[in-house]
């Protein structure tokens, strides 16, 4: 089921309160729609009736899909500074709703889902994008990662390769989302070589360790209390 409720939002610009319809919950085949609003980035746009700034509603929202058994709890990209202390919400949702308090018959369907925690809408789009394309997310960030080591370019949260399509020639990345100017083509025999390098392997294993498979694990310490995030 998805849920949307109507919630008051504060401008980013002049703080004037507007009341906006905002999901908390959706459900992706049910609302093709929105998935494909929130791909091409067109979701929870709004535009200030005061200022006529235009915004995005940035959740927390759960987005599940039940028929590839994804699970992904995506929150505003402003807490990201706190993912140590929020990746596992995603997890204890998908518990309660299919484990502990779930019917025999849900409880039964399970097994195999895929629990992710993401910030930022645009996480969100790349990871529905990613497990369109097929792609191993864990592989895929790691790839990000010797991308940017190799290339020389700096490590910044702000600055992360973000994943854009997958064809013929390999995984198409955009090095820096902020500018989009430059796109890394790496091909599927170069995925399958880093995923089996021994030498990545730890690194492999760093990112698969909770819910958050983003290579912001590396650059972020993710201890930040809410309260203090601005």
């Amino acid at each position: 089921m998805s849920i949307f409720r109507d919630l008051s939002l504060a401008c980013p610009a002049c703080g004037t309160l507007g009341i906006e319809s905002v999901a908390v919950s959706l459900n992706g085949p049910r609302v093709p729609e929105v998935v494909r609003a929130i791909v091409d980035g067109s979701f929870h746009r709004f535009s200030c009736q005061a200022c006529g700034c235009d915004f995005r509603a940035d959740g927390p929202l759960i987005y599940t899909d039940f028929e590839r058994k994804q699970w992904i709890g995506e929150f505003p990209l402003d807490w990201e500074t706190s993912w140590a202390r929020l990746e596992h919400q995603p997890l204890d949702s998908f518990r309660r709703a299919m484990i502990d308090f779930a019917p025999p018959i849900v409880r039964g369907e399970s097994s195999g889902f895929v629990v992710r925690a993401v910030f930022g809408l645009g996480a969100l789009a790349e990871k529905i994008s990613l497990f369109e394309a097929g792609l191993d997310d864990r592989v895929v960030e790691l790839v990000k990662m010797v991308v940017l080591l190799r290339s020389g370019m700096p490590l910044h949260p702000a600055h992360r390769p973000r994943f854009v399509k997958r064809d013929d020639h390999g995984a198409h990345l955009v090095l820096d989302p902020v500018t989009g100017d430059e796109v890394a083509v790496v091909s599927e025999e170069e995925i399958e070589q880093i995923a089996a390098d021994p030498a990545w392997g730890p690194w492999l294993r760093d990112l698969a360790t909770g819910p958050y498979v983003d290579i912001g694990r590396f650059m972020l310490d993710g201890r930040q209390r809410l309260l203090e995030v601005a």
